[in-house]
């Protein structure tokens, strides 16, 4: 296609490189492709299996005088990773989306009491087109995890103590209460809506309630004000 039929008929060549179908013109960006890759590992050195490796896309707003358009996050792709820790992610890039970023965890699975949440990583400036981007995550422990570990040492691996911890973490708050039947030991997670209680270091009942939503401080009753 010679560059004077180019300036002929400018409408219809740019019509036709939308749709990526003007002869001898190359598109650019239009057989690219997001390929991602690497391990995930425990702090010991050992693949961590099962984990959920998720792509992510993101959509600048825009703010003109006399218009504006909210910015976009949608998940492009997932994967698990395997026996050994390695995961892989391919997928066709969507040009509408200006950046891309990965994250290594999915909240609804990830051990939350023994593992500190992976950081996300930014990958917009890294891809290039035919190359495998490779990102390895090795999980750290949780701030707390040794203090519960040494827990449920004491308590007993199968205790009903040790059940709790694995799954909830420390107490947001402990001590001894009142109860119907006498004085018993009390672990409160307000934040998960429940408290357990043990009496001679046995279960002893639980309760629900609504969970409790920490609220920031504001300067001023923070004391920071002026």
């Amino acid at each position: 296609m010679t560059n004077a039929l180019i300036a002929r008929r400018p409408l219809a060549i740019l019509a036709l490189l939308s749709a990526g179908l003007a002869p001898g013109i190359p598109v650019q960006g239009a057989d690219r492709s997001i390929r991602v890759q690497g391990r995930i590992t425990r702090p010991d050195g050992a693949g961590a299996a099962g984990q959920t490796v998720r792509l992510f896309k993101t959509r600048r707003g825009v703010t003109l005088p006399r218009f504006s358009s909210g910015g976009q996050v949608a998940e492009a792709a997932r994967s698990r990773t395997d026996a050994d820790g390695f995961y892989t992610i391919d997928v066709p890039r969507d040009r509408s989306f200006d950046d891309y970023w990965v994250r290594f965890y999915d909240p609804n699975e990830f051990d939350l009491v023994q593992y500190a949440v992976p950081q996300d990583r930014e990958i917009t400036n890294d891809l290039r087109r035919g190359e495998t981007l490779r990102i390895d995550v090795t999980l750290a422990l949780a701030p707390a995890w040794l203090e519960i570990r040494h827990r449920m040492d004491k308590l007993g691996e199968d205790s009903p103590g040790s059940a709790i911890l694995r799954v909830m973490g420390l107490p947001e708050r402990e001590g001894m209460g009142e109860g119907p039947d006498g004085p018993r030991e009390e672990w409160w997670y307000h934040s998960r809506g429940v408290v357990y209680f043990f009496r001679d270091g046995k279960p002893a009942g639980q309760r629900r309630f609504d969970p409790v939503v920490a609220q920031p401080l504001s300067a001023a009753s923070a004391g920071g004000g002026p």
